[in-house]
């Protein structure tokens, strides 16, 4: 059996950002506006937004408070702000770190307890604010999952909070958003994306459905990734990265992930390995990993991303490899976990916390210590 889940309004393409305050006016008339400080204020995204929700009656309690991946700490001060401004509805207005901090705050901010608690496993039991997201980036597809990724650093954990009522009511995906974009940021944000597209077509819980977003988010990442990297102007290839990473987010939101982002959480979290990079740095050696179990999928990645017909399967899929590998390379992602410190010291910590991952368990080849322990031995 296999599901398909998305209850959330999609509002796609060039300068719909203009209609953020129509459609927040719908759900209540205070929101909190979710957003990293810098970038929203130097791009004039804050001022555009409160000027966009004012003009419908809709007052703004800015938090421009998201720097790098949010931590349970910011999520609860967030709530903190909610509640004594009286808001109504959340608004996650940046990248996958603003709208995972906006999902989060939303969520809890009707319940009892704190986002500690929500994050060691109690159980959410009822709907949250509504929430609203509107991404900057083209990246993690955030603003159509039902998870939000958060950072305990006391523990050094990083884990994703998930329920159905998580989901934003409304997504607002306006590629011109998009095109401010630093290359660093474009090439981080748009190896997760490719990442993702790739991992949930090979999952384990991929299905039709997912196989057809999956499919398209790979032709367009594939054909446009570069062109955002090298000139971030180009509103055709920022379009065709927003929908990818769209498109990717729908297709993983159900058939969840593999073994990249299983490893990549505690990577990321011990090591402050940018998620995106993390992912582009990895998904080369898990796919080679993968290669006898996916073969079949990966040939199909290979001529979706421009590769030449070829009857011959198995060359195929090792060049799909081999390109992913290639285009990252062009884009400047690393391509050795030693550029971050990680030793081989460090491995087996890494691999008791990936293995509980439901990424990992949704990789095309089942995946046991041992097999974590090539894939980062040869990352290395």
């Amino acid at each position: 059996m296999a599901d398909f889940y998305l209850p959330t309004l999609l509002v796609t393409g060039i300068d719909t950002f203009d209609t953020l305050g129509r459609y927040a006016a719908r759900y209540g008339r205070r929101a909190l506006l979710v957003t990293g400080g810098r970038a929203a204020r130097r791009s004039g995204w804050l001022e555009r937004a409160t000027a966009l929700l004012g003009a419908e009656g809709v007052a703004v309690t800015p938090f421009d408070r998201v720097s790098g991946e949010p931590t349970l700490a910011l999520v609860e001060e967030g709530v903190g702000a909610a509640r004594a401004s009286g808001c109504d509805l959340v608004i996650g207005l940046g990248g996958g770190s603003a709208i995972d901090a906006a999902k989060a705050i939303a969520g809890v901010a009707t319940l009892p307890g704190t986002i500690w608690d929500y994050h060691a496993g109690r159980k959410i039991e009822r709907d949250g604010l509504p929430f609203l997201a509107v991404p900057t980036t083209a990246g993690t597809g955030a603003e159509v999952t039902k998870n939000a990724v958060l950072i305990d650093p006391r523990e050094a954990i990083k884990y994703s909070i998930r329920d159905d009522r998580w989901f934003a009511r409304v997504a607002i995906v306006d590629p011109a958003l998009m095109a401010g974009m630093p290359p660093e940021v474009t090439a981080s944000t748009g190896s997760d994306a490719l990442c993702q597209a790739i991992e949930s077509f090979t999952s384990i819980g991929a299905n039709p459905v997912t196989d057809g977003l999956a499919r398209e988010a790979i032709a367009r990442i594939g054909r446009s990734l570069e062109r955002a990297y090298t000139a971030g102007d180009d509103l055709a290839a920022r379009e065709d990265m927003a929908y990818g990473s769209l498109m990717a987010g729908m297709a993983m939101a159900s058939a969840r992930l593999g073994g990249v982002h299983g490893m990549a959480h505690p990577l990321g979290s011990h090591f402050r390995i940018p998620h995106g990079v993390i992912c582009g740095l990895l998904l080369p050696y898990t796919m080679e990993y993968n290669l006898a179990y996916a073969r079949d999928k990966y040939a199909e990645v290979y001529r979706l991303m421009g590769g030449r017909p070829t009857e011959d399967t198995d060359a195929a899929a090792r060049a799909a490899v081999e390109g992913v590998r290639a285009l990252l390379g062009r884009i400047g992602i690393p391509s050795r976990l030693r550029d971050y410190g990680v030793r081989e010291e460090h491995l087996s910590q890494i691999i008791e916390e990936s293995l509980p991952s439901g990424s990992l368990q949704h990789n095309p080849r089942p995946l046991g210590a041992e097999d974590v322990r090539a894939i980062l031995a040869a990352a290395l």
